[in-house]
Order: C-alpha cells, then sequence, then structure tokens
C-alpha cells in the first residue's frame, strides 16, 4: 500500500461527501482512506460508515471530542502505507493528486511539498506556491532553507496538507502533532520532520484545494498575535532545543518570536513587551554553533540590552523582508514551472 490519507472530521457533513469523493476519485488507486470522527454531532460518522461499506479502501475511527490535532494522531496510529498525507474534511483533491505527490517520492526524500489552490463558494481560485527560494537548494541547503521558512511562516511549507511524508521517518521519530497548540499546530509537525528527514522534494503543480469561508480555521481565529502563538513559540522552543538545533536557528526563532509583538504593537511593542518574550528567548547557548547575526542578538538578549538596539535592528529586518519578497515574485514563473 503506498499512501495512507488521512482525513480528521469535526462537524463536517456539509463537506465531507464532496471531500471523500474527490480522494476516492484519484487516479491512483492503492492508497487507504482514514476518516477519523472527532466526536461530531452531526451526521459526519453516518456519512463516513456509509462510504466505509461501499468501499473497503475507506476505514472509520471515532474519539470523544479532542481536537485536530489528536484526530490526526490516531490515524497516525492505525496509518498502514508507506506515505501519509493529510486532508481536511472540507477540502478537495484534484484527481491526479496522489500521483502527482508520488511523482516526488524519490528514496533521498522523505517529505514531498506541492503547491495548493484556493478556494470559496464564489467560484474564486488563486493557486499558492512558496514563496522563498529553498525549492532552488538542493540537499543540506535545502532542509535548512525550508526550516528557516517554517520558523518565519511560509504559506505553502506551514500547512499540513499538499504533502506526503514518509511513514518510516514518522514511526522511527515518534512524530506526532502537539494536542497543545491550537495555531500552527501543522508548521511545528512540519518543522520537526524537516530536521529529521533526509531530504525534501518539491512537486510544483497544484496537488491540493483549499477551501475558505467563515468556519474555515483562518477565519475564526480571535485575540491578539503574542496570545495565539505563546503556545506554538513555547512548543517550538522546547522541541528545538530536544533537537539540538537552537543554536543554528536561533536568529530566526527571535525573530519569529518579536515578530508576534511587533504585529501587536509596531516597534514600541517590542520595547515595552520584550519582558514577556525573554523567558522564550534568553538562554545559555554554545556559540560554535551559532551565526555571526546569532550570536551578536543572542549577546543583546542575555545582557538585556535587546530593546534599546531593537530600533536599530527593525529597519534591517524590513529591508531584508522586502528584498526577499521582491526575489520571490521574481523567481515565481520559474519555480510555478511543472
Amino acid at each position: 500500500m503506498k499512501i495512507s490519507v488521512i482525513v480528521p472530521c469535526l462537524n463536517g457533513e456539509r463537506y465531507l461527501a464532496g471531500c471523500l469523493d474527490s480522494v476516492l476519485a484519484q487516479s491512483m488507486t492503492d492508497f487507504e482512506l482514514l476518516v477519523i470522527d472527532d466526536g461530531s454531532q452531526d451526521g459526519s460518522l453516518d456519512i463516513a460508515r456509509r462510504y466505509a461499506a461501499e468501499d473497503a479502501r475507506v476505514h472509520v475511527l471515532r474519539q470523544a471530542h479532542a481536537g485536530v490535532s489528536a484526530a490526526r494522531n490516531l490515524g497516525l496510529d492505525h496509518a498502514a502505507g508507506e506515505w501519509v498525507t493529510f486532508v481536511d474534511c472540507d477540502d478537495l483533491l484534484p484527481s491526479g493528486a496522489l500521483a502527482a505527490m508520488l511523482c516526488g517520492a524519490r528514496e533521498e526524500a522523505d517529505m514531498v511539498v506541492c503547491a495548493h489552490e484556493t478556494f470559496d463558494g464564489s467560484g474564486a481560485r488563486e493557486a499558492v506556491f512558496p514563496r522563498s527560494g529553498w525549492i532552488r537548494k538542493a540537499g543540506e541547503a535545502r532542509r535548512r532553507a525550508a526550516a528557516l521558512r517554517l520558523i518565519e511562516g511560509d504559506s505553502v511549507l506551514n500547512i499540513m496538507c499538499g504533502k506526503l511524508h514518509r511513514r518510516a521517518r514518522i514511526e522511527r521519530e515518534g512524530l506526532r502533532l502537539n494536542p497543545g497548540v491550537a495555531v500552527a499546530e501543522d508548521a511545528l509537525f512540519n518543522l520537526e520532520a524537516v530536521l529529521c528527514g533526509r531530504g525534501i522534494a518539491y512537486v510544483p503543480g497544484v496537488a491540493y484545494r483549499y477551501r475558505t469561508h467563515a468556519a474555515s480555521a483562518m477565519h475564526t481565529q480571535t485575540g491578539g498575535e503574542w496570545e495565539r502563538h505563546l503556545p506554538w513559540l513555547t512548543a517550538m522552543r522546547a522541541m528545538l532545543l530536544r533537537r539540538g538545533e537552537m543554536e543554528r536557528f536561533y536568529a530566526a526563532f527571535l525573530d519569529s518570536v518579536l515578530l508576534r509583538l511587533y504585529k501587536d504593537g509596531g516597534v514600541a511593542g517590542v520595547i515595552r513587551g520584550f519582558d514577556r518574550a525573554r523567558p522564550l528567548v534568553d538562554m545559555p547557548l554554545r556559540k560554535a554553533g551559532m551565526t555571526p547575526y546569532g550570536r551578536l542578538v543572542h549577546a543583546l538578549v542575555r545582557t538585556g540590552a535587546y530593546p534599546a538596539a531593537y530600533p536599530l535592528i527593525w529597519p534591517m529586518q524590513v529591508i531584508r523582508r522586502k528584498l526577499g519578497e521582491a526575489a520571490a515574485c521574481l523567481r515565481a514563473p520559474k519555480e510555478r514551472e511543472p
């Protein structure tokens, strides 16, 4: 069996049948479809069981409501495929999606990444491609660049869907989603997968259709940036330390932490709120594994001088991001070629 398709579902009866139809209509048929009902109170479970009765590839598991991460973990516990992919119950797969992703499933790759498409009820559609140069690199350079993008944020790398993960790597490394992280839990899983995997393959074609609507996750977020992202940042800190990767990625982690304060209150918000961030970023580290910039900002954090220096650091960060966005626009036509 090549692929295990894991579909978590909570009260998704409106879209679930369409989602399952899109998976079962795949041109590549060597897969199992695991539907994980997360304690739905509507007709979702009945729909899933009906599909299971009609197609032996469909298997239904149910849990008391525990959240999407717990549902995905239950799917991982029961998956039997060589590769694993995730599909949300309100989204769709293009008919050739699994076959396209398998094109990137080379021996040296433990993860395959594809572009995706957003769509809504009005018929509006937009293809979303990576906005970084990680796909132009190879080997360890590609893994490092992808990890940096996952720490900073990338609309393609971050999401759980539109990817294949080699199940042997998942089980060897004990990879699971963190149920205590409700925002960016998929980015955290993907980051750890990149750090402990051998390689990442990229397939430029659209292999996932992401539905946007009023009840989707991107439209139901509340609270400020810092408050919403603190569990993710805390879990990412713990994972980077556990994996021995904090020195290598300290500067990116620091920038990601302080970006949440910046989005809430600008430069003044970072200066005023630095004491809230300090428990996350003030830690003893081995200098040998750090970049020169990482050593500089780490010293500023350790001495308490970072808030005073931030008005000088901030313009450099803005320039770097703008240059990155411009470079991404120039690369986009090439990166979208099949």
